[in-house]
């Protein structure tokens, strides 16, 4: 095939299947983060769907965290994923739904989504229904579910109950603010969890005791840094509530000592309550804005 070129670049003559492929190309690169976070959404459940669990693999982001009841399980590297189809499939299990994409917060590099999700079985019985959220990341081969947890929908909680987790989760979240300004891990340890995970702009840290970061906080240099004041809690929204976990939305600011603005950062914590303690334990940062 052969391309005749001219000395000016719009005047570059190309035949129609040159055409279609750049057409294709720039379609492709128009991609939001939103829509290739979600296609490895897609991708993932179309696999776990055939229980291929090696294919699986290609549509996380590692490490990868599986938050289930007041632990986090881990995956350090692609092949540590597992997955025990054969008793899922000993419960009834065929396939699963996603039956509603909610775009939490996004950025270049993150997607955070909240998901109705339904499981069937073989005569396609609907056997249970929940809420996931989602932490969808972009690394060097791409994009990949990063974190997830999930529970029942509110409508399945009773009231009160769902009631007072959101109450005892807010009050922990406040406590914890107290205890960041006052500056006293002590307290703040009182108001978190180990093992605990933060993903922050490409950053994986993993609490594995009280002195590791994020629990434990360097205050004098972080006040050498940014000359940091006090820190507050904004717009604080529930995603997703049930006994023992509660899914915060919120936007947390730094002040400096002249008391200014400097930072304002989205972010969602997910707080859980273990041996009666509620304790932040997972956290995704966005970029500050």
């Amino acid at each position: 095939m052969i391309y005749r070129f001219r000395k000016s670049l719009n005047q570059i003559t190309l035949t129609p299947l040159i055409l279609l492929l750049v057409s294709c190309f720039s379609m492709a690169a128009e991609n939001s983060p939103e829509q290739s976070a979600r296609a490895a959404l897609d991708a993932f459940l179309e696999d776990w769907n055939r229980s291929d669990l090696q294919a699986i693999q290609e549509h996380l982001s590692f490490p990868h965290i599986t938050h289930g009841p007041g632990q986090l399980i881990i995956a350090e590297e692609e092949g540590l994923f597992v997955q025990d189809f054969e008793a899922l499939r000993a419960q009834g299990w065929r396939r699963s739904t996603f039956d509603s994409f909610q775009v939490l917060q996004a950025s270049e590099n993150k997607v955070n989504f909240l998901l109705d999700f339904k499981r069937y079985g073989s005569n396609d019985e609907i056997l249970s229904q929940a809420q996931v959220f989602y932490v969808v990341t972009k690394q060097d081969d791409g994009w990949g579910m990063q974190y997830r947890s999930g529970g029942p929908h509110a409508d399945d909680i009773a009231e009160g109950i769902r009631d007072r987790a959101i109450q005892e989760a807010t009050s922990a979240i406040y406590a914890f603010f107290d205890a960041f300004n006052e500056a006293d891990n002590t307290a703040l340890f009182e108001v978190n969890h180990v093992p605990q995970v933060m993903l922050n702009t490409g950053l994986f840290l993993h609490a594995v005791n009280r002195e590791s970061l994020p629990v434990t906080v360097n205050f004098d240099g972080l006040r050498a840094r940014e000359s940091w004041g006090f820190s507050i809690a904004e717009d604080l929204e529930i995603i997703h509530a049930m006994p023992g976990n509660v899914i915060f939305q919120l936007e947390f600011e730094r002040f400096n000592s002249a008391g200014s603005k400097y930072r304002r950062v989205p972010a969602l914590w997910v707080l859980t309550q273990i041996n009666g303690k509620w304790g932040v334990q997972f956290r995704s940062l966005m970029p500050p804005v």
